[in-house]
């Protein structure tokens, strides 16, 4: 028993040893070969890469506030009677933890995440002020014959298979028509009625309700903080 106790602690000490080895490697453990044997499964690193290219400068973000200002806000104050939000504002340890979650999951599907999608909403009745505030959701995509598809992580590795965020909006009776200029076209309407059924009828003509609440969950995320101009 002493031999086996001495033998465990050489072992964590190796361990250890290993892993502050590592943490020295430019002051982060991932730069080392092996991290991922170290920590523990469904945990992701990443190391400052410097600057990226999607990151603006002050002329692109200047020209893009303008243009918003001299396109959007006159519009939206005309048809919604009151300016509409600006910003929406996530918390950042919030948003990367489910990010870490997401991606864990997706991973279990065998399911590449390549892309985060932003979407743009809005929530009814917002802080009860009775008023709609232009919101965003988000939710990750994947590469299909080269375009960005968003998918639901959730019900991915629930089922065991890709499954699309539009197939989900379908199944809870939402027309999703942005994945192509064609489907907005044809599925556009006139007549802005795009009220969530409630029932949904099948084949045979039944009625029935929606699915269980395991199968309302989604990979969609969103709970910021908007800011509208009160």
């Amino acid at each position: 028993m002493k031999n086996t106790n001495q033998l465990k602690l050489l072992l964590l000490t190796l361990v250890m040893s290993f892993a502050i080895s590592c943490d020295k490697i430019n002051g982060n453990k991932c730069d080392c070969d092996d991290w991922q044997s170290q920590v523990p499964e469904g945990t992701f690193c990443y190391s400052d890469e410097g600057r990226t290219k999607e990151m603006l400068n002050y002329k692109e973000v200047i020209q893009m506030l303008s243009s918003y200002d001299r396109t959007r806000i006159a519009p939206l104050e005309e048809a919604l009677g009151y300016e509409d939000t600006r910003a929406n504002t996530f918390d950042f340890v919030q948003f990367k933890k489910y990010l870490g979650h997401v991606e864990n999951l997706s991973k279990k599907a065998k399911i590449k995440i390549t892309g985060i999608s932003f979407i743009s909403t809005a929530k009814e009745n917002h802080n009860d002020t009775g008023k709609s505030y232009s919101s965003l959701i988000y939710i990750p995509t994947t590469t299909i014959d080269g375009k960005q598809i968003a998918f639901d992580p959730v019900q991915s590795a629930k089922q065991g298979k890709l499954v699309t965020f539009k197939e989900m909006l379908a199944k809870h009776g939402y027309k999703w028509i942005y994945n192509t200029r064609e489907e907005f076209e044809k599925g556009k309407r006139d007549d802005y009625n795009y009220r969530m059924k409630t029932v949904r009828e099948n084949k045979a003509g039944f009625m029935f309700a929606l699915p269980q609440d395991d199968e309302l969950l989604s990979g969609a995320g969103n709970h910021g903080h908007l800011e509208p101009p009160y």
